[in-house]
């Protein structure tokens, strides 16, 4: 049976001999003297200053991570760290570090020739049970011997040691620390710059000299190094060691009685006390940290006070009566807090959690996956067939028909005491799949499930479902995979574990009717029906109510039925909707979940209009511009309509930049692109113009067409502009791009589109760009030419939220459009002071329309 449960322990370290294994505890070893040579250029100023040597015997040497040649050159990035500690990456030495002597001294045991000798005294002498050197060999390898001197007068001798050239060897303890040349008596041009050297030299190596058992319990006071043989120039810069001890430290047991806050370690051993350290770091703790429960006289001791559902690293060291007293630390120990009991409400919608596979089944933190033995299938966090992105859980059953497996919820609060229900979306990967809602008596054991009420039927979309759960006894919530056959895949997401509300919410929310500047909402009402009735809220954004949003007449509607119109929308804009109950004054259902609709949009009526695609903010497949149609459908498979930028297309570069309109239309098969429609009057002409380019090829047949109601049935051609004989210019480029140009005068008053008919007669597809189009009008109609022109002036402008009109004596109505033409408010009836207060800050048109049948048009700053 595979189980993957939030209860799990992460197990302790497995228990070691302490005769065979000790813990490291590696200490630096200060140099008190022996250093002969500065060469690590460090500060500002040239490198002749700050060095008095080099580490190759051709003028090159280290470089420290500040060193500039004048205080406004560049800062490397590279270097010798300015502190001087070298924190060694030697894999099997985790946490070993050496300390440089001072960069502004002598800093290396430089041994230039065969049999040069130098002695590196310790501050402190020490006993240890291993020693590092950390050196280099310039320009080419050389072999050292080294004598380790102890304070009984007595010595241990490591002979032929190789050390590797400072460029690409092995065993570094850091690499990348880049170098400098020292200038000459004719300085060069690349004296004193820093360089990288490739990010990975040059290298310092880090030596092992292992202390014989007998001497181990020595002090060491120094260390005299001779250079043995080999072409190239060592440097010794500093010794560290594993220091040695004659207090062992204590071995680890297996951790016990582990609760959300609290753990029993334990440990054997033999000594007087035991200090213990625990963190949520696992860092080793240093010898002269503080520890957590210091002498603990026996051998286990409580950890308390964590936090649950926390992984927690702990250490012990022995207080011993010998020679050095007291131990290191011990190898670390390791366990994880349990979760603490849920309370009501709260949610799981896996987003945090890291996605799972079939072969590494897993579940939020707190939650678990579980199944019976032998079972086929598997259960884990995935990123498809979500609700809300990025995650889901997912359970597939494979070949097993028979079995259980599940998803179980943490320990909750008095889950089964009547009050709890949980809510959660669902989908199945195919037809007739349930899903089953239960409890847990025992959270490890999947033959302890409970169901609650029938098996859900699942659909092949995320549907929320709602489970009361019944009085009982148990504090864990399952979802149960519902079999009935092999291979059935299940997604479930945004899990609610939450009180049964007095007031129930609406569900099923929907918009219809929907107009430029209205539309309906529509919902199912809960049983009982709420006796305040319903309050819709509407908005442009689609962050969800809460308790500290404010209703009022631009964001709200009530309703004591179910649907409720909304009006004094902006046209052509995308809103959301919530609805929730009002049972009373004080007791409002949680709000439902939202619906989302776009309004439609108005004709422009005021002319010239342009577009050039250049506003739009999103480009790419199959996109159409706000309030523009593509007839019939659109399927990239077929042709699409594309705002692009220059790189979209290679074909096809914007008559002005940044943006252009891509048509593809493939090989028989005609697309028609509406504009938006206009609003245009009887008698009066318009000409109607754009710019396109092709890609160079022939099989066109494109039109110019005109109609009301964007579509095709009975739209009226224009012009032909190109056809199956002529070729495009290819290339693209502005150069390239053709105008046309078509009038239409109308017989009648009316809302007009104009659109571009692409046929493509040709076995290949073919693209066209299209770019600033615009539609002006070309003369008055004679009934508008006789009427006298009214001046009407507003302020303040710019304005803030009112608007005022001097004179609104004969006027019918106002029209506020955008740069866009697109008409934003009209205000029937006006008064001198027009409400804008709902606009976005920019500029708009405002129009003037008076009762016999004449405009005015002035344009206002909105601030």
């Amino acid at each position: 049976m595979a189980i993957n449960l939030f209860s799990r322990v992460v197990p302790a370290i497995a228990l070691f001999s302490a005769s065979v294994l000790m813990a490291q505890n590696y200490q630096t070893m200060p140099v008190s003297s022996g250093y002969t040579a500065d060469v690590i250029a460090n500060g500002i100023g040239s490198s002749t200053i700050t060095t008095n040597n080099d580490v190759d015997g051709v003028s090159y040497a280290f470089v420290a991570k500040d060193f500039q040649l004048t205080s406004t050159s560049a800062a490397i990035t590279y270097g010798i760290p300015v502190d001087g500690v070298i924190n060694s990456v030697v894999a099997t030495t985790p946490g070993l570090s050496f300390q440089l002597a001072s960069l502004n001294a002598n800093n290396s045991l430089r041994l230039a020739a065969i049999s040069d000798v130098g002695t590196l005294a310790f501050t402190t002498p020490k006993a240890v049970t291993k020693l590092y050197m950390l050196a280099v060999s310039g320009s080419g390898t050389s072999t050292v011997n080294a004598v380790v001197n102890f304070t009984d007068g007595s010595s241990q001798t490591f002979s032929s040691i190789s050390l590797a050239d400072w460029y690409n060897g092995s065993n570094f303890a850091i690499q990348g620390i880049g170098r400098v040349k020292k200038p000459g008596a004719t300085p060069g041009a690349g004296d004193d710059v820093p360089s990288p050297e490739g990010g990975t030299n040059p290298r310092l190596y880090q030596v092992e000299l292992a202390i014989d058992a007998a001497n181990q319990a020595k002090l060491i006071q120094s260390v005299t190094v001779t250079k043995a043989s080999g072409s190239g120039l060592p440097n010794i810069f500093a010794f560290s060691a594993d220091a040695y001890s004659d207090c062992m430290p204590p071995v680890l047991q297996a951790v016990s009685g582990i609760t959300a806050n609290s753990a029993l370690v334990s440990w054997t051993g033999s000594a007087a006390s035991y200090d213990v350290y625990h963190s949520t770091s696992n860092t080793t703790p240093a010898s002269s940290v503080t520890p957590t429960y210091p002498g603990v006289t026996g051998t286990s001791t409580t950890i308390g006070g964590l936090n649950s559902n926390t992984t927690y690293y702990y250490w012990v060291r022995s207080n011993c009566n010998t020679a050095t007293s007291q131990s290191v630390w011990s190898f670390v120990g390791t366990f994880k807090t349990a979760c603490s009991t849920f309370t009501v409400p709260y949610t799981e919608n896996f987003d945090t959690t890291s996605t799972g596979s079939s072969t590494n089944t897993n579940a939020p933190s707190c939650w678990a996956y579980l199944e019976s033995a032998s079972f086929a299938g598997y259960g884990y966090v995935t990123t498809s067939n979500n609700y809300s992105a990025p995650n889901a859980y997912y359970m597939t059953n494979s070949s097993a028909t028979t079995g259980s497996q599940m998803l179980v919820a943490p320990p909750t609060v008095n889950l089964s005491d009547g009050t709890k229900r949980v809510r959660f979306y669902a989908k199945a990967g195919g037809s007739n799949y349930t899903l089953l809602v239960g409890t847990l008596s025992n959270p490890t054991d999947p033959a302890s499930f409970t169901q609650i009420g029938s098996p859900i039927a699942l659909t092949t979309t995320h549907t929320q479902y709602t489970v009361n759960i019944p009085v009982g006894s148990d504090l864990q919530l399952a979802f149960k995979h519902g079999l009935g056959g092999s291979s059935r895949s299940i997604y479930i997401d945004n899990i609610a574990v939450q009180n049964i509300p007095s007031c129930f919410e609406p569900t099923a929310v929907t918009s219809s009717n929907v107009a430029a500047n209205s539309a309906t909402i529509g919902w199912t009402e809960p049983s009982p029906v709420p006796a305040g009735g319903y309050e819709v809220y509407y908005s442009t954004s689609n962050t969800a109510p809460d308790a500290s949003t404010v209703l009022n007449a631009t964001n709200s509607v009530t309703s004591t039925t179910a649907s409720a119109p909304v009006s004094g929308l902006l046209p052509s804009t995308t809103y959301y909707a919530w609805v929730r109950s009002s049972c009373s004054a004080s007791d409002k259902s949680i709000w439902s979940t939202s619906t989302s609709f776009t309004t439609l949009c108005v004709p422009i009526t005021t002319l010239p209009w342009s577009e050039n695609f250049d506003a739009m903010a999103t480009i790419g497949s199959a996109i159409v511009p706000n309030c523009w149609k593509q007839t019939p459908g659109g399927s990239s498979s077929t042709y699409n309509f594309t705002s692009a930028n220059a790189s979209q297309q290679a074909y096809n570069d914007p008559k002005s930049a940044p943006n252009y309109l891509t048509i593809y239309y493939p090989y028989s098969n005609a697309a028609y692109l509406w504009t938006p429609t206009f609003t245009l009057t009887a008698g009066n002409s318009y000409d109607f113009s754009f710019y396109w380019v092709g890609d160079g090829y022939s099989g066109w047949q494109n039109e110019v067409l005109v109609n009301n109601g964007q579509t095709a049935t009975g739209a009226t051609s224009l012009t032909t502009f190109i056809t199956a004989d002529q070729t495009a210019a290819g290339g693209g480029n502005s150069a390239n791009y053709t105008k046309v140009t078509v009038s239409y005068t109308p017989t009648s008053t009316g809302d007009y589109s104009f659109a571009i008919k692409a046929l493509n007669t040709t076995t290949d597809p073919y693209y066209m760009g299209f770019d600033d189009f615009s539609l002006t009008q070309s003369n008055l109609a004679t009934a508008e030419t006789s009427v006298k022109k009214k001046e009407v002036n507003v302020y303040p402008n710019p304005f803030k939220d009112v608007l005022h009109v001097a004179n609104i004596k004969d006027v019918k109505s106002v029209t506020v459009t955008d740069v866009a033409g697109r008409v934003v408010k009209t205000i029937e009836n006006p008064t001198t002071e027009l409400q804008l207060g709902e606009l976005n800050a920019g500029l708009y048109l405002v129009t003037m329309n008076f009762k016999d049948g004449s405009k005015s048009t002035v344009k206002a700053i909105k601030k």
